[in-house]
């Protein structure tokens, strides 16, 4: 018996794992091959859902519901949705529903729903389920299932497109609110030469200053997200569009959340939106004791896929809302902290540190710290802080074998290994042809001197006795552990600490074990330092 039962229970495991498998591959099928498809969830209404999510293929549904009535796809929306008094879709469901209430709109759902398909079900058509059984449309397998589709960048090449299909008339998709109306309704206005991005008003995720806070407040109570913003306006258009017959764009989910974005590369030759923005600036602000600062603006243009990398609240210039004070404007952020912030995107370290986090500058970024505002350092002042009204143009440099070491032997350490061979040109002629590619890179290492602290990182030209010959590793760090030094590690742990993190940060494939740059000695052979 207990063996018996020992077997049933096996087979009873087995076959909820096969259960398990085969659900998970069906769930992993359906997201991979149907598109256009819709969760139901309104999470945020009913909390943790009794029977999980619905996912409504809402494309299926158009086409069967525009053959049935015999109408385009794009009038049979208004058979769900409902249109505002500008004639605009809303594209809420249900309708007329108040839609934080949730018994409400859960019955307001299996209304709707089942009423289309028992019309669908008398006139003997293909059509959805007319009773209310739950797990009809709640499957168990997709309760734990969320559809959602990538981002959808509108990127510079997209509004020029647009741009030039509507003639140049910004009113279309720019505007505001007229907060200053006395009028009980706050009407939607459009005034040319402050045009912002969307996300500015309709970003409730970001906290904004006075100017837009009020802004911000009409569009949360319209529940115009970011999201409801897009839909709403682009929809519209491009439905409206086709209704006429005109040239227009998608209006189908996968069709513009295709999960692809155009490189910077590619976006290079597009124009970006006019706003009487300066191709160069002289960045000067009255009272500063520091030098003026040359800024192209252009070329940052051309290097970032928004504005709103640098215009984190408005495109107007840092200055209107930072001072050296700091004002409410600007969160009482004062000028050196937005232009100089280490952690902020949106400061011109912050972003220019995050630029080096990548492979090809972390090898010798990850042991340099960053430059900080609050230590005077005239070396790196000075290149900014030029008071030119030019940017200065740096030529990037070239390193000859004839002025570098080709080959350095590394002997300080023999117990178990041969000394090792160290490739010291290869190596640098490496790090400038990187450095040689970025512009940003090319303006801050002038010459091989900046190339070489990377390893030799405590060097100071000026405290060499020769000219272009720093000290070795062995000048600071001793074979043995310095206890007077804590800071300082011994000279094994210095090479392998400075080796070994260089080719993991730039995903060298090599070292993996010693052998890759020692080379074993015969047993009892070598001394433990030479």
């Amino acid at each position: 018996m207990k063996k018996s039962g020992l077997i049933l229970i096996l087979l009873i495991l087995a076959f909820l794992v096969i259960v398990i498998y085969s659900s998970d591959k069906s769930l992993s099928d359906f997201s991979n091959q149907k598109t256009d498809v819709v969760t139901i969830a309104h999470k945020e209404v009913f909390g943790r859902l009794q029977y999980g999510a619905v996912l409504f293929e809402h494309q299926k549904h158009v086409e069967s519901i525009a053959k049935a009535l015999k109408k385009s796809e794009e009038q049979t929306c208004q058979e769900c949705h409902n249109k505002n008094k500008f004639d605009e879709f809303s594209f809420d469901f249900p309708k007329n529903v108040n839609r934080k209430n949730p018994e409400e709109l859960k019955n307001a759902y299996h209304e709707n729903c089942l009423r289309c398909h028992q019309a669908f079900s008398f006139e003997n058509k293909k059509t959805g389920p007319v009773i209310l059984s739950c797990r009809e449309c709640h499957k168990r397998e997709y309760e734990n299932k969320e559809i959602k589709y990538p981002v959808f960048e509108f990127d510079f090449a997209l509004h020029d497109k647009h741009v030039k299909k509507h003639q140049n008339d910004c009113s279309l998709c720019h505007h505001t609110y007229d907060i200053e109306e006395k009028n009980k309704e706050i009407a939607l206005v459009y005034e040319s030469g402050t045009e912002q991005s969307c996300y500015y008003c309709h970003d409730f995720s970001k906290k904004r200053g006075p100017e837009l806070s009020k802004i911000v407040k009409v569009a949360k109570e319209k529940e115009l997200n970011i999201k409801k913003a897009f839909h709403s306006l682009c929809l519209n258009c491009h439905l409206q569009n086709k209704l006429e017959a005109k040239e227009s764009g998608p209006v189908q989910c996968s069709k513009c959340h295709t999960g692809k974005y155009k490189t910077l590369e590619e976006l290079k030759s597009i124009p970006r939106p006019e706003r009487d923005q300066p191709k160069k600036a002289f960045i000067s602000i009255e009272g500063a004791k520091m030098k003026g600062v040359p800024f192209n603006h252009e070329f940052h243009e051309k290097n970032n896929k928004t504005c709103r990398v640098c215009h984190h609240e408005t495109l107007k210039s840092c200055k209107e809302c930072h001072d050296l004070k700091g004002k409410q404007e600007g969160g009482f952020v004062n000028i050196v902290t937005a232009y100089h912030g280490q952690t902020s995107q949106m400061s011109c370290q912050g972003c220019h540190r995050s630029l080096i986090n990548r492979k090809e500058c972390m090898g010798c970024h990850y042991f340099i710290a960053p430059v900080k505002t609050d230590v005077g350092n005239k070396e790196i002042c000075n290149l900014c802080h030029s008071g030119k009204r030019e940017v200065e143009k740096v030529s990037p440099f070239n390193v000859s074998p004839k002025t570098l070491k080709e080959e350095v032997t590394i002997k300080h350490l023999e117990k178990e290994f041969e000394p090792v061979k160290m490739p010291h040109y290869k190596m640098i002629k490496k790090l400038t042809d990187i450095s040689n590619q970025s512009m940003l890179a090319t303006f801050f290492h002038r010459d091989v001197k900046t190339i070489c602290k990377g390893c030799h990182h405590k060097s100071k030209e000026e405290a060499e006795s020769k000219k272009e010959n720093p000290p070795i590793c062995i000048s600071c760090h001793g074979a043995s552990f310095d206890s007077q030094a804590l800071g300082r590690p011994r000279l094994q742990s210095a090479y392998h600490t400075m080796c070994i993190k260089c080719h993991e940060n730039m995903e060298i494939d090599k070292p993996k074990k010693c052998t890759d740059c020692h080379e074993r000695k015969a047993e009892g052979l070598g001394n433990v330092y030479n």
